[in-house]
């Protein structure tokens, strides 16, 4: 299970507001883990940040959505 809380730092871009993203947090450090790395290896577990565009992304929500930077 992701761990959330009610403060999450908009600075991580698309990871922040993604459904497969964990929070992985330690005393000194917080780092965003993807989930789809386990079974997709076009996805790094632990991706620099910020986060512009993915083709992963997936709003908290479930709606999949358009993003930005992203082109045909």
């Amino acid at each position: 299970m992701p761990a959330r809380n009610d403060f999450v730092d908009p600075r991580v871009g698309l990871c922040a507001e993604c459904r497969h993203a964990d929070i992985v947090r330690s005393p000194r450090s917080t780092f965003y883990r993807c989930r789809l790395s386990f079974t997709d290896p076009r996805f790094p577990k632990y991706p620099a940040l910020p986060v512009v565009a993915c083709i992963g992304f997936e709003p908290q929500n479930g709606a999949r959505g358009v993003q930005p930077h992203e082109t045909d």
